[in-house]
């Protein structure tokens, strides 16, 4: 079991004495990147507006679990690149843990969303995910050089990766998942397999990317974390209740759409501590 596994499963676990300014090691004790996955987005009230961080994003609850100082640089709308040029500020050789939700923004998801539901088609849909899954093939090396960066970085830190839920869920029928200026959005069953199906391609694609990485190095401390696992039965249209957000109308909260709700959000910090645990 790793410190930072200890420290998780303790809850109440503190770092210790903190030795003296001169000797403490560069970087925050555990830094969050990525998207709105990881800022939280959708959920009031935020801490930070121009990335729509919130104060419920799994980083902070795993943060309070644990007892380690998060610093987050998770923005809405981060791609890969965006990581890499703009995120990794707080880390160092005093980084302890990292954690990295990035990879859905390399996807034109808007597209494939105008595509489908009761405004598309299933056959656009379906065609508007395969060329999406085009871009797939460049993701596992910049999900690959992300980690060698933090790596470089964070020499002491163990490093999670994690994938994205399944949107849908399982769907046997029509889903509605909430109205746009009074008119209801309806996925068919077709058109909600469809999104899944470009979900877990690229959970497949990051996948890969860890699994590069570590086959290259023999890194021990990086890990891939599947999320969709963790919400399984609970997404728009499942038998469960909902972690994803549906569309919501005016102002803020429209931000919502497709994300994870506070339920989600703990869904992530509860899988991420359970892999770290092991």
């Amino acid at each position: 079991m790793t410190v930072i596994a200890a420290m998780l499963l303790a809850g109440t676990a503190t770092l210790g004495a903190v030795p003296a300014a001169a000797e403490t090691p560069p970087g925050a004790p555990y830094v969050a990147l990525g998207d709105s996955q990881a800022a939280g987005t959708g959920n009031l009230p935020y801490v930070d507006d121009s990335c729509l961080r919130s104060k419920k994003a799994y980083p902070l609850l795993l943060s309070a679990a644990s007892g380690i100082p998060v610093a987050s640089s998770a923005c809405a709308g981060a791609s890969t690149q965006d990581v890499l040029t703009g995120q990794l500020g707080d880390l160092g050789p005093g980084t302890q843990l990292v954690t990295v939700t990035v990879g859905a923004n390399d996807f034109d998801w808007r597209a494939i969303f105008a595509a489908c539901s009761s405004v598309g088609s299933d056959a656009a849909c379906a065609a508007a995910v395969n060329a999406a899954q085009a871009t797939v093939a460049a993701l596992p090396l910049r999900i690959a050089q992300i980690i060698g960066t933090v790596r470089t970085l964070a020499p002491n830190a163990q490093i999670m990766v994690t994938g994205y839920p399944l949107i849908f869920g399982t769907v046997s029928g029509t889903c509605s998942i909430g109205a746009v200026q009074g008119e209801q959005v309806r996925f068919s069953a077709a058109q909600a397999l469809a999104v899944n199906n470009g979900v877990t391609g690229l959970n497949m694609a990051v996948q890969f990317g860890v699994a590069a990485y570590v086959g290259q190095t023999g890194d021990p401390g990086v890990e891939y974390v599947d999320i969709a696992a963790g919400f399984a039965g609970h997404g728009l249209c499942d038998t469960g209740d909902r972690w994803i957000s549906g569309l919501v109308s005016g102002g803020p909260v429209q931000q919502r759409g497709f994300h994870p709700n506070a339920a989600g959000q703990q869904a992530y910090a509860d899988t991420i501590a359970a892999a770290l645990s092991q």
